[in-house]
């Protein structure tokens, strides 16, 4: 019975040798710097790290020279155009002066961040100063814009006008708005009509784009038209969500459609649409926007031409919103960085540093360098399972229990048997 439980406790354990931090990951890159000083830096993951990265890049580890770990940042570079409106209540309307109106608001308790407000005024042809202070308290004021404008012309049936103002963000419950009359064509001050607060988020997207080799194209049907296929091979397994054409032909209008199709039994559709240009037009890239980014390294472009010529492709790039990497230099003499990846089993680092990104990107990073890969030499793969590695030891075990069964059965036999009464004569 020892002998079984003991050969089960070593089933499940798990052997783990003593490694070094750095020896989890076969791959890594280097990151440089051409002038390091202490200071925020960036690059874009590339697209050999992502390959062998898992998708969510949670396995990347940055390391300096001392082979310290270094907390990072990872931004997908989409571009952003949000914005949320933010419920207000006004009040306190009324004259600041002579020539300027004035109206709180109240955002609420806990408004969350804003950063813009929208005011309706009364009439037209104006250009009229406007002044945006910001409290907590609704007593204490504090300037958040005190040269900003807002404007309204009207020509030939046609309006121009500006009722937007922005501000630092800010999360302070009360606004104060100052609107002042235009000198030349405002008669009397203006009347704040309405007010709208908001949260804008406008941030210019990081694209990476590169080129895909032009295959020979294959003669198939459609529905039974005529139609082409690529088979596009990017060489790694990477996000994508565009596709960009350089066409030779000047005129033409064909159905397309992409398709994934790293699985052959199950291909994915991606995009589907029309690839048009018109005779006279000035030629231009034809891009292909996904309906999703998606981990892919084989696409199928499909064109049906009907009765036409096969479309005459001169080069293919591929596109996807940059992944990146932000992490701060606090030592020049730690450089250079080394970046390791390709563990699919560590778990993901939870950085601080990460959640704090924001914060800290008041300005724009300084730009780092990136080697190719290389393989870590110091690299040691993590040992199999005993079960996988001595594979007869669970017939062994099990055989050895059957045995400590047995006997324990036939005890309990033995015993039951001598205490069982004898009848009497």
């Amino acid at each position: 019975m020892k002998l079984a439980c003991l050969l089960l406790f070593v089933l499940l354990a798990t052997s783990v040798s003593a490694q070094t931090s750095v020896s989890l990951w076969p791959y890594y890159i280097q990151v440089t710097a051409e002038d390091p000083k202490p200071g925020t830096y960036h690059f874009a993951v590339p697209l050999w790290v992502m390959d062998k990265a898992r998708p969510d890049l949670a396995d990347l580890r940055l390391f300096d020279s001392a082979n310290r770990e270094v907390p990072y940042g990872i931004r997908i570079r989409r571009e952003i155009d949000e914005k949320r409106e933010i419920p207000v209540r006004l009040f306190n309307s009324g004259l600041a002066g002579p020539t300027t109106s004035e109206v709180s608001v109240d955002l609420g308790e806990s408004p969350g961040e804003h950063n813009e407000i929208e005011i309706e005024t009364r009439g037209t042809n104006f250009r009229r100063q406007v002044v945006i202070e910001g409290s907590d308290s609704g007593s204490e004021w504090r300037t958040l814009n005190n040269n900003a404008v807002i404007f309204s012309f009207a020509s030939q049936n046609a309006v121009a006008e500006s009722q937007r103002v922005t501000y630092p963000t800010s999360r302070y419950r009360y606004l104060r708005v100052k609107v002042s009359r235009d000198q030349v064509t405002d008669t009397e001050t203006p009347t704040v009509t309405n007010i709208k607060v908001m949260m804008t988020v406008r941030e210019q997207g990081w694209r990476e784009t590169w080129d895909v080799p032009v295959p020979s194209y294959q003669l198939l049907r459609n529905q039974g038209a005529h139609a082409s296929a690529w088979i596009l091979d990017f060489g790694a397994r990477v996000p994508c969500d565009r596709l960009i054409l350089d066409v030779r032909d000047e005129s033409f209008s064909r159905p397309f459609q992409v398709e994934s199709i790293d699985d052959d039994q199950n291909p994915q559709l991606l995009a589907t649409g029309d690839l048009t240009r018109h005779a006279g037009d000035q030629p231009q890239p034809l891009v292909i926007d996904f309906n999703e980014e998606k981990n892919v390294r084989r696409l199928r472009l499909q064109i049906t031409d009907y009765s036409n010529p096969t479309l005459d492709i001169d080069a293919i790039g591929a596109s996807a919103p940059a992944r990146e990497l932000v992490f701060e230099l606090k030592d020049p003499s730690a450089a250079p960085m080394r970046l390791f990846y390709g563990n699919a089993s560590v778990t993901a680092p939870h950085y601080d540093f990460e959640k704090e990104l924001p914060a800290r990107l008041t300005k724009q990073p300084m730009l780092s360098g990136v080697t190719v890969e290389l393989p870590n030499r110091e690299y040691k793969p993590e040992p199999l399972p005993l079960t996988e590695r001595v594979p007869w030891l669970i017939y062994l075990v099990l055989a050895a229990s059957s045995i400590a069964l047995a006997f324990v059965l036939f005890s309990l036999a033995r015993t039951a048997t001598r205490l069982k009464p004898q009848p009497d004569l």
